[in-house]
């Protein structure tokens, strides 16, 4: 049997990650995206960056021009000579570019302090993801556990996973993300995570953005996942699928073929324009190793150094697939839907 936890959108929440790994033991650890929320350790620098960075992206959309704010700024100031009109450009592009380099200093800092934990309680194996609020991991700490477009085995179990998210998230250096790169229409639709998903083909699917239709709806909006991870779900059946990034939509629920998708909700706190969200919940999966199946899925939620145990999910395949749950100590101080979380669509709920 293997011991899984979960977590995904940590939102900066690095001291409670910290005492997750201190009060948790696993044979691996899956951290999916939007690990860190803000690029400075002061909301200063976080709002006069972000208006400087937005004021860049307008200026460049204005000019039908696809280059980063930071090579923006750059070509400004290398500029031979500048007008009086652009004095004050020219100051933003300075300002802008120390900021910059503030906030990649910042951000590598935090990923160091997140390994030096990880190295530090925990002999396990650790798998991270980089989310829409993330710099790309390849230059940081973080590096060597960097699932992003890589397969990594643990076992006999081959994990695949695709980081980001197709949104702007202008508080984070734009230049240092990793690119979601996905769009188009009918026979000019490209989709780079379908196509690294074809050719792997992982047993589990390792996502920050969704595969539209799951878990993926933003209220009074509607669906917003990934077209080609659900092209790539329509022909195969992974024995999972992990995501995040959507705060609103969380659950856990199987598919006719079989495919378990989990989304457990935020583990770090988050205001949205819907409300804030408290986090802290995780998820512990339990695998058996020899027939590639999930047995169980446990809801925990760590809350004030606590750890508080709410349902256990199980997982049926035959003679169809369904998920039947049971109660634990804390299930009445549950804090979301359990009518949301716990979806049983394809079949009736089935009751310990």
């Amino acid at each position: 049997m293997i011991k899984i936890i979960y977590v995904t959108d940590v939102h900066d929440s690095i001291d409670e990650l910290h005492q997750l790994i201190q009060l948790t033991e696993a044979d691996l650890y899956l951290i999916s995206g939007d690990i860190l929320y803000y690029a400075f350790y002061d909301i200063e620098n976080v709002i006069r960056f972000t208006t400087l960075q937005e004021e860049f992206q307008f200026l460049l959309r204005e000019q039908k021009r696809k280059i980063f704010p930071y090579d923006f700024a750059s070509e400004i100031l290398i500029q031979e000579s500048h007008q009086k009109k652009q004095e004050d450009l020219v100051q933003k592009s300075i300002e802008y570019r120390e900021l910059f380099h503030l906030a990649t200093k910042t951000m590598k800092e935090k990923y160091r302090k997140i390994e030096e934990t990880i190295q530090k309680h925990s002999n396990a194996d650790c798998f991270v993801l980089p989310g829409n609020y993330d710099i790309d991991f390849k230059y940081t700490a973080l590096a060597s556990r960097n699932l992003h477009k890589k397969i990594m085995y643990f076992e006999n179990i081959t994990f695949g996973g695709y980081g980001g998210a197709p949104v702007p998230t202008s508080g984070i250096p734009e230049k240092l993300i990793v690119p979601y790169l996905e769009g188009g229409v009918g026979k000019s639709f490209y989709s780079e995570p379908q196509e690294f998903f074809e050719h792997h083909q992982p047993d589990v699917l390792v996502l920050h953005n969704p595969a539209f239709g799951y878990f993926d709806q933003i209220p009074s909006y509607g669906n917003v996942g990934s077209m080609g991870i659900r092209n790539y779900l329509d022909y195969h059946t992974p024995m999972m699928v992990l995501s995040g990034h959507i705060h609103e939509d969380y659950g856990i629920q199987v598919n006719k073929k079989g495919t378990l998708f989990l989304n457990p909700s935020n583990f770090g706190a988050v205001d949205s324009i819907y409300g804030p969200q408290e986090g802290g919940i995780f998820a512990e999966i339990y695998i058996n190793k020899k027939r590639k199946k999930i047995t169980k899925v446990r809801i925990k939620r760590l809350f004030q150094n606590t750890i508080y145990e709410y349902f256990d999910v199980f997982v049926e395949y035959e003679p169809y697939p369904k998920l039947e749950f049971q109660k634990l100590k804390d299930f009445d101080s549950f804090y979301l839907s359990f009518e949301k979380f716990f979806r049983n669509n394809q079949n009736p709920y089935s009751y310990y």
